[in-house]
């Protein structure tokens, strides 16, 4: 029988006066007459099929008085019943749950067999494709036709696959099951959740159980000796270059001092690199046809950077040698570390590092803290190096999408979370459990920024033109510095070489 939806009266009904039996005259003929609408047909089974309104007959007739009981009785038979994503598990059936993953022992070790141990009809099988991580990303047709070979349950994936296949409609969409098993988003840092939302255009095909982010890390001794007051959250590019030139860029060797020795490059542009993202500057225009690097702003940019490397108060790194570094040579090469540096860009880490030097050199330590890395002034609360590596995604063509969605929940939980932090010093949860998982350790400062809205690397151009570009980025950059070209010409030469490159890359 269909169901007539309420009407404007129903809703009214809280703020009718009461009267004769605790309701209306009004109301009273007005459910009379919506008993005669939906009178069933006679039945032995007639009893099971209450309308609203035969509801509002029973309460009549229990006496009830209290307007706020009855109608919230009227609303939950009212209220329509959410259609289910996917049915429960069913225990009783085995089956084997496929997880594309680029390493089984690690996967097996972190998360495949505490899952056996809780599903035990379930065999997790991990499966790699064939000459390609299945987090890298290839941009091409082989990493699909393996999918629809392999049909692996589980996808691990990067941010770019991820992207992908959710535009081609490979990855099954999470919503409506996390819903019905209502599962709380919330625990979650929200700016992944964005980040996750966006590349699925609005919609959610996947989580990730870790992330990355750069902090400043500061030496409060050497704030103290020269005077300074401590770096602020919220600083910006410009604020950061102003502070580190307040350090004297005096002394040789162990005895100089730099204000800031930034850790996440290896060559002078990436600096400028770094700083292009802070303020939202790209490489290439959205369309990904246009290198857009010869202008005002990319201009001021290097001059900044350049000029911090030529004054002395920002460390030029050395190139890197090829060949493997002990740990006690990368201590030994590391400038904050040994107190030479005031300041360092690093990510969550680098708190092990600190703490590894200390012990093995206490007497060296210094007291230390962080601050949020710099922003954009007209966005203060965005984060240019927020970043997520591996997406855990359910495959829209899986035959045992409720086991898959099950395993990304594993993935996801607190027990798994609390399990990795616990094995994995480097882990960056994207749970909302900082002060349980790091106790002691300040990594308030990752969790109160949220992404830049619309991507800021170079994903609109084609991968083969990206380690290009940075090379003859790279190379412009040294040779300004070394006084062989002036920043007009390399900026010139740099977007004319980028554009054949970028052309030359889409062909």
């Amino acid at each position: 029988m269909k169901r007539v939806e309420p009407e404007a009266w129903e809703k009214r009904l809280a703020k009718l006066p009461l009267k004769e039996g605790g309701f209306s005259r009004e109301l009273i003929q007005k459910v009379r007459e919506r008993v005669e609408q939906e009178r069933p047909p006679v039945s032995r089974n007639r009893w099971l099929r209450w309308s609203p309104a035969v509801a509002l007959a029973l309460v009549m007739a229990a006496g009830l008085t209290q307007t706020e009981r009855w109608t919230e009785e009227l609303a939950k038979l009212s209220k329509t019943r959410e259609p289910v994503a996917l049915e429960a598990m069913d225990r009783n059936q085995e089956h084997t749950l496929k997880v594309a993953f680029f390493q089984k022992d690690t996967f097996m070790s972190n998360y495949g067999k505490t899952f056996m141990e809780r599903y035990p009809h379930i065999e997790v099988q991990v499966v790699q494709p064939r000459n390609q991580p299945a987090w890298s990303s290839q941009g091409s047709e082989s990493f699909e036709q393996w999918l629809e070979k392999e049909r692996p349950d589980v996808l691990a994936l990067s941010m770019a696959d991820y992207k992908r296949l959710a535009e081609q409609g490979l990855l099954y969409d999470l919503n409506g099951v996390i819903k019905q098993d209502r599962f709380d988003l919330d625990g979650f840092h929200p700016g992944v959740i964005d980040m996750l939302r966006e590349q699925g255009n609005g919609k959610l095909y996947g989580l990730a159980p870790e992330f990355e982010q750069l902090a400043l890390y500061y030496n409060k001794e050497l704030f103290d000796k020269y005077g300074i007051a401590y770096p602020k959250d919220g600083m910006s590019w410009e604020d950061l270059l102003q502070l580190a030139a307040r350090f004297a860029a005096e002394g040789t060797g162990t005895k100089r001092v730099y204000g800031l020795a930034a850790g996440f490059y290896s060559e002078q542009f990436g600096l400028v690199q770094y700083a292009a993202k802070s303020k939202g500057l790209r490489f290439v225009d959205p369309s990904g046809r246009q290198v857009t690097v010869d202008t005002p702003e990319w201009r001021k940019l290097f001059e900044q950077a350049l000029d911090a490397f030529r004054q002395g108060y920002v460390y030029q790194p050395e190139p890197l040698q090829p060949g493997a570094y002990t740990t006690e040579e990368r201590l030994k090469s590391d400038l904050f570390l040994n107190g030479q540096a005031a300041m360092t860009l690093q990510g969550f880490e680098y708190m092990n590092s600190l703490e590894e030097a200390r012990q093995r050199n206490p007497l060296s330590s210094f007291p230390w803290d962080v601050a949020k890395e710099p922003t954009d002034p007209s966005h203060p609360d965005r984060s240019s190096s927020l970043a997520v590596h591996t997406v855990f995604a359910v495959n829209a063509k899986s035959e045992h999408l409720r086991s898959a969605w099950e395993m990304v929940k594993f993935i996801h939980s607190k027990e798994a979370a609390r399990s990795m932090a616990s094995t994995s010093p480097d882990f960056l949860s994207t749970r909302l459990l900082g002060k349980e998982l790091y106790k002691g350790k300040p990594v308030d400062v990752f969790y109160s920024l949220r992404p830049l809205s619309s991507p800021l690397s170079m994903e609109t151009a084609p991968p083969a033109f990206q380690e290009s570009f940075y090379q003859l980025a790279v190379q412009q950059t040294k040779a300004v510095l070394g006084g062989r070209i002036t920043l007009d010409e390399a900026l010139k030469q740099l977007q004319e070489a980028g554009q054949r490159a970028l052309i030359q890359a889409g062909e």
